[in-house]
């Protein structure tokens, strides 16, 4: 994690990479919000401000109540996945992720209202020094000019001033309050401690083994065996809906004339960079050495001119869809109009296929699917990528449908073999742990029961959570018998090719007296955090439910 934030702390400082950011996060945003319908689809779904979208302990919440929630929920999710590296893909599932956390929120923020609570501007002060981002990579401490940064360069890309940012930062206070109430009574008994104390410190060695595919046999299967198959799994033989387009694409390439970059410019973008720029042998100096800017201004140029044409591109995409706003004209005519080329040899796609001939950083098969075929919504918002932006017009959904079994025979026949493998195996499997628990309940040593399977028995070395395996399949191995006492044949662990058996063959207790004391303390502290993580976790799951809340939003649109 501290490697993470070490790295977005560099980004917000790296102006060329937030402005490449840019573009994604607000279209992203944008699509969240409409649903990546065009302009004017836009304008027919938007509610008045003061509509009633949903209630909460029986209060209407309007439109734009329901949207403050949501844009700094949305801010709060893309910072986050941000700053530990994970990429931002916003889809169904993340949407609807995002609107129910949405009304999470609000639900806390009027509990904490209820309640009582009350935030200070010191507080709100304090809240916003307290994240990791703005932290000095270097210092440790709170970074004013990281915070300036990231104000001027990352909070106007998430739709976000500076007051909406305290805003936002001021009701995160109210909410750690408010969840802190429901984590009240979170007690730590002293059984809670041993056996915490126990699972960290005891030392543990496996006996395991692999159980190799051939223990089973392979079975035959008949084609009225592979029709049985097909009949009882029609969904696995589904062909998924599937898009047909057409489109017109604005190059980034065809704009970079069009944009200038100035020495100033670059120069202004490399003294706000200067961290990109140490040179590799000084970085560990007390006074670390930089690159001259004529050693970079070439690329930074380059980067900077990417980025403006690709904002051009997106800005002549966008003139089209303004212009089909207008019910009455088409997407060929406009196209026409512009001397726009209308690609329309694209094959049909499915959701998640890559569309041939398209930018794969752009995402359009996504944006297509958002599609519907009526006067305003049938063609996109430009879908930018890095190298071209896109405007879609939907032509026809080619809707799902299973084929007859004769056309996918030979698919059918190869997933009944594999099904009728795999349950052999299985069974086979479960046999030979039934065997192998059978003996050594009577006696037998885990090593001679499994020789009637010629297993090849493995010792893994001693472990114990604060001193894991290595192996491969280690950390399964671990999490299947570290609960165990010595002894135990534990249940048979699943990996992605073969079950393992695997036998707790010693398990040393820690000594309690010499080393429980110096960390009673410690682990108390842990046990309690996680008692009441769990307790606020719950106490959110049932907010809403708590708040007896409705969702208005679908009867209103």
């Amino acid at each position: 994690m501290a490697m993470m934030i070490s790295k977005f702390n560099k980004l917000i400082h790296n102006k060329t990479v937030w402005l490449v950011f840019a573009i994604f996060i607000s279209v992203a945003f944008v699509m969240v919000y409409t649903g990546g319908g065009s302009n004017s689809a836009q304008k027919e779904q938007m509610k008045s401000a003061k509509e009633t979208v949903g209630r909460l302990w029986g209060q209407d919440i309007s439109y734009a109540e329901f949207v403050q929630a949501y844009r700094y929920t949305y801010a709060s999710f893309a910072l986050y996945t941000m700053m530990n590296g994970q990429q931002f893909n916003m889809n169904d599932e993340v949407e609807a992720f995002l609107n129910d956390r949405a009304w999470r929120r609000k639900a806390m923020l009027l509990k904490a209202g209820e309640m009582g609570l009350k935030v200070t501007p010191q507080q709100t002060i304090d809240m916003i020094k307290s994240q990791p981002f703005f932290v000095n990579p270097q210092t440790g401490q709170y970074d004013a000019n990281a915070y300036s940064m990231f104000k001027e360069r990352i909070l106007p890309q998430l739709g976000l001033s500076a007051k909406d940012y305290e805003l936002m930062m001021s009701e995160q206070v109210l909410i750690e309050k408010v969840t802190a109430s429901a984590a009240q009574g979170a007690l730590v008994t002293e059984d809670e401690i041993n056996k915490a104390f126990h699972l960290y410190n005891d030392m543990l060695t496996i006996d395991y083994a692999f159980l190799p595919r051939s223990l089973a046999a392979t079975p035959e299967v008949t084609e009225e065996e592979a029709k049985a198959y097909y009949e009882s799994n029609p969904e696995e033989f589904r062909m998924p809906e599937k898009a047909m387009v057409h489109y017109v694409q604005f190059p980034v390439s065809d704009y970079l004339d069009t944009v200038t970059v100035t020495d100033e410019q670059v120069a202004q973008v490399y003294e706000q960079n200067k961290q990109r720029y140490i040179k590799p042998e000084t970085a560990t100096n007390a006074v670390p050495e930089y690159l001259a800017l004529e050693e970079v201004k070439e690329e930074l140029t380059t980067e900077i001119e990417s980025e403006l044409a690709r904002r051009s591109a997106a800005a002549a995409a966008d003139e089209l869809v303004a212009a089909l706003a207008e019910e009455s004209t088409t997407f060929e005519a406009e196209c026409t109009k512009a001397g726009l080329k209308i690609v329309k040899t694209t094959p049909a796609f499915a959701a998640t296929d890559s569309v041939r001939g398209v930018d794969p950083s752009a995402p359009f098969a996504r944006a297509a699917f958002k599609l519907q075929q009526t006067p305003t919504q049938y063609y996109s918002d430009p879908v930018v990528g890095r190298e071209t932006v896109y405007v879609i017009a939907l032509q026809k959904k080619l809707p799902s449908f299973v084929p007859a079994y004769e056309v996918v025979k030979d698919n059918a026949l190869e997933s009944a073999r594999i099904a009728a493998a795999e349950k052999a195996y299985v069974e086979k499997a479960d046999a030979v742990h039934r065997e192998l628990k059978a003996a050594l309940a009577g006696g037998t040593a885990f090593a001679d029961a499994a020789s009637k399977y010629n297993l090849e028995i493995q010792t893994t070395e001693s472990f114990n959570i604060l001193t894991p395996l290595s192996s491969d399949y280690g950390r399964e191995i671990m999490g299947a018998t570290i609960h165990f006492d010595q002894g135990t044949l534990v249940d048979l662990i699943n990996t992605p090719d073969e079950f393992i058996v695997a036998y707790i063959a010693t398990k040393e207790a820690a000594d309690e007296a010499t080393a429980l004391p110096g960390m009673r303390d410690q682990l108390a502290a842990g046990i309690r955090q996680e008692k009441a993580q769990n307790m606020i976790q719950a106490w959110q799951d049932n907010l809403l439910d708590e708040a007896g809340f409705e969702d208005l939003s679908n009867e209103k649109s």
